[in-house]
């Protein structure tokens, strides 16, 4: 028996992003969905939705879909929302730490 191969695909646009699981592709298609939810003055992203399934072309093709589309779904978005929500909570936390350390230092 062979391993099923997952991937999101992205309907109305008929497009398909491997993933390295069943959970991973789920994850994403949530991830997208839930993006794509938060965009409703975009009329164009309401005929789109992600869901998670079974990859419908051969296993080289799921490899190459996951060396190059899954980097480019990286970048997509609905991964930048969340990156900047965390970036900015680092930044913040960096920018506290740099100015307690000068703090400390003059007064040694």
């Amino acid at each position: 028996m062979s391993e099923q191969l997952w991937c999101v695909h992205l309907e109305g646009l008929n497009d398909f992003v491997a993933a390295a699981s069943r959970e991973a592709a789920e994850q994403e298609a949530t991830a997208i969905n839930a993006y794509l939810a938060s965009q409703t003055n975009d009329a164009p992203m309401r005929i789109v939705r992600a869901s998670a399934v079974e990859w419908p072309f051969t296993a080289a093709g799921h490899a190459r879909s996951l060396e190059a589309d899954w980097d480019d779904l990286q970048h997509m978005p609905h991964r930048r929302v969340s990156a900047g929500r965390r970036e900015g909570r680092l930044s913040a936390l960096s920018r506290r730490l740099k100015a307690l350390l000068p703090g400390t230092q003059k007064g040694d």
